[in-house]
């Protein structure tokens, strides 16, 4: 197999002739167009969209004469006797051919580009393979910061005013690149994962910040080549403050890596995804939010308890039971004397002795249904069913990570299906 050997290069001001006015010479008028380069093109005639363009042109049939003084001539007409006066010429003069579609006798090639400004990035496949250089530049064009052009531009005043910062341009370009994605986990395993947060987690990131109740599962997708850093916290034991967390997301974006900041449940239900995605911002580090399915619907779901049904609940309200810096959060508690009402209570279990002491003082009826759901979602998945007079007992036998839900619908548990373990589903996944 004959390999053609090349090197990438650019040219300054080149003299370029573009014969043909079909398709095949549009693509190549659009590319030097696009580049802002000089040129003039001849054809017989012109398709209707390129007679709309600015650019020099001559309507007339294509003689050797025409080419005098180009340096580069472009043959987009698939016409053997046009091929044939180029051939003869080239025996004459030096000059660069480009015989469209047709290799073996081209002394260079068009690539693929992406233009970001004064910014070009080419791909070429040394002419075997047009599609295969556009798959390739949309690929990458994907992964490429919308703001390279920006930045492009900005460097190139620099220079022009005489500013060479290397290291200066080196840390922006990094941190350009750079990005968080604070990706919803769900509440279990892999199988309640969205598919963009899969894609994300198997495909999209460098380093992954982890909290602690991201289940192991989940945390065998990741790719090895990805770093795994433990930020998790729990009752009275943090491996790292929210400031701390925070500036580590800053830190690894602006090294120019793409970062999964993985949460359980969904990153705004209780979840401090705002907190980190502000702070983020307000560094100008690119962030994205992914949804997760959050354990506030799911656990009761997954526990066959309906958060809303028609002749139990019209309304349900979706709580915590600790504030920022530990405090308990006792301001919802009136909302369990509601009738037709559902109350999911996040964060909750290790005040039990509270809420029910609070819930007798302000007269709350004992036989409030109740439930502790624990390790929803997951294969050790446990639920306690009772009432409010139940509920230390119930929260004593609970593992975290659990939730509590008050209402009427609690009952249905003992009646709708609860989520068992799919193998099968699990394998596919």
């Amino acid at each position: 197999m004959y390999k053609i050997k090349s090197l990438p290069v650019l040219l300054r001001n080149p003299k370029i002739l573009v014969i043909g006015g079909g398709n095949v010479a549009g693509q190549k008028i659009s590319v030097l167009l696009q580049n802002n380069v000089d040129f003039v093109a001849i054809a017989e005639h012109f398709r209707e969209e390129l007679q709309n363009l600015e650019f020099k042109r001559l309507t007339k049939s294509f003689e050797k004469k025409d080419a005098e003084g180009f340096d580069i001539i472009i043959d987009a007409t698939g016409n053997p006797e046009v091929n044939r006066q180029l051939k003869e010429l080239k025996k004459e003069r030096f000059f660069l051919l480009n015989t469209v579609d047709v290799p073996q006798e081209c002394d260079f090639y068009f690539s693929s580009l992406l233009l970001y400004n004064n910014l070009k990035i080419a791909i070429s496949s040394d002419g075997a393979s047009p599609t295969l250089t556009q798959v390739v530049r949309d690929r990458i064009k994907n992964y490429l910061p919308a703001k390279l052009e920006e930045l492009a531009e900005k460097k190139l005043n620099e220079r022009s005013s005489g500013i060479v910062d290397v290291e200066s341009t080196r840390s922006e370009t990094e941190r350009l690149f750079g990005k968080v994605f604070i990706v919803g986990c769900g509440v279990g395993g892999v199988e309640f994962l969205t598919v963009k947060a899969y894609h994300i987690l198997k495909e999209g990131i460098d380093a992954a910040v982890y909290d602690n109740l991201v289940s192991d599962e989940i945390l065998s997708i990741l790719p090895g080549r990805v770093e795994k850093i433990y930020a998790g916290k729990s009752k009275g034991s943090h491996s790292m403050t929210q400031e701390e967390i925070n500036t580590l997301l800053v830190k690894l974006a602006s090294e120019g890596k793409r970062v999964g900041r993985l949460k359980n449940g969904d990153p705004y239900i209780f979840g401090r995804g705002s907190e980190e995605a502000l702070h983020l911002i307000n560094n100008k580090i690119d962030v994205e939010i992914i949804p997760g399915i959050s354990s506030a619907t799911a656990a009761p779901l997954l526990a066959g308890i309906p958060p809303t049904s028609r002749n139990f609940s019209s309304s349900v309200s979706i709580v915590t039971g600790h504030l920022k810096g530990g405090e308990f959060d006792y301001s919802w508690i009136d909302l369990l004397k509601r009738k037709n009402h559902t109350t999911v209570v996040l964060m909750g279990v290790t005040y039990a002795d509270k809420i029910s002491e609070l819930a007798r003082k302000q007269k709350v009826d004992d036989f409030t249904p109740a439930a502790v759901i624990s390790n929803a979602g997951r294969r050790d998945q446990k639920v306690e069913i009772g009432a409010l007079s139940d509920l230390e007992e119930l929260a004593a036998r609970a593992v975290q990570p659990s939730l509590i839900v008050f209402g009427d619908v609690v009952n249905l548990s003992r009646i709708l299906p609860r989520y068992t373990v799919n193998e099968f589903i699990n394998q596919q996944v």
